[in-house]
């Protein structure tokens, strides 16, 4: 049986991506998968077995900690194993198990140089010269790596033919058909990294707004890129109508879904 690793220094292990609909359809069509990503213990989930790496508390624990013992776990495998990546701060370590004899495939979730030039905690002016350096180790990963794996036509045309097309759509099962008619839905949802550039104070905003002539909450699901933006998000007006729900499993955000009126993307 093929022997497929998937690795993350960045995602959690329940990542909706990642973990339901690459490593369980990869299970499913009978390739034997092992995920190395952040997570509390090592356990085998719906037939993919988890390696555990620390938890993150700072950016710089993936740097120090995770990246190390992340590096030493693949190393334990044969050459010519299959390596699927999924956070552009693995390119380094990709082109090192490359020349080492492995398999290795990128997976691309998102314009990785546009999303440089909008991340709040990088200072302003070196932003440019990182989204440049990002841009420059993707073209390398171009033409080293076995295969890349990118999430949207525009991201793909920046690449060759070895990028591969797999968009986002939903899992399509029974279970988003069966949505009961009986639920009261109300309110609001989003589910999904939560930050600036990714709308959340323009929701809080729009919170503060709306509710001047009716009652509706927003059920927020995720977790906040950094400790200061939560900080900072909880202490503006209008948070005091928002369900902060956290981190949610696969079930908890069918169900928030489900009892909800609408959901918001608001990206910038």
């Amino acid at each position: 049986m093929q022997k497929i690793l998937q690795v993350s220094s960045v995602h959690h292990s329940r990542d909706t991506r990642i973990f339901y609909k690459i490593c369980k359809s990869l299970v499913n069509a009978g390739y034997d998968v092992e995920l190395i990503i952040q997570h509390e213990k090592d356990e085998i989930v719906n037939g993919i077995t988890i390696k555990s790496l620390p938890i993150a508390h700072k950016k710089s624990d993936r740097l120090f900690k995770i990246i190390p013992k992340l590096m030493n776990k693949v190393l334990k495998y044969k050459k010519g194993t299959i390596v699927h990546f999924h956070d552009p701060e693995l390119i380094p370590v990709g082109l090192v198990l490359k020349l080492l004899g492995y398999k290795i495939i990128y997976d691309i979730h998102e314009d990785v140089p546009a999303t440089i030039l909008e991340k709040d905690w990088i200072k302003t002016s070196l932003r440019k010269v990182i989204a440049q350096i990002a841009m420059y180790l993707e073209w390398i990963a171009n033409y080293s790596f076995d295969a890349l794996i990118v999430v949207t036509e525009s991201i793909s045309k920046r690449f060759s033919e070895k990028a591969v097309l797999i968009q986002n759509y939903p899992i399509q099962n029974n279970n988003y058909a069966k949505l009961k008619a009986t639920v009261k839905r109300n309110g609001a949802f989003y589910v999904g990294s939560i930050s600036g550039v990714r709308g959340i104070y323009e929701m809080i905003e729009a919170l503060n707004l709306v509710n001047k002539n009716s009652e509706i909450k927003l059920k927020l699901a995720g977790k906040f890129i950094d400790a200061d933006l939560e900080s900072d998000a909880k202490n503006k007006i209008g948070w005091d109508k928002i369900e902060y729900l956290g981190q949610i499993n696969r079930e908890e955000l069918m169900l928030n879904a489900e009892s909800s009126i609408l959901g918001l993307v608001i990206f910038h």
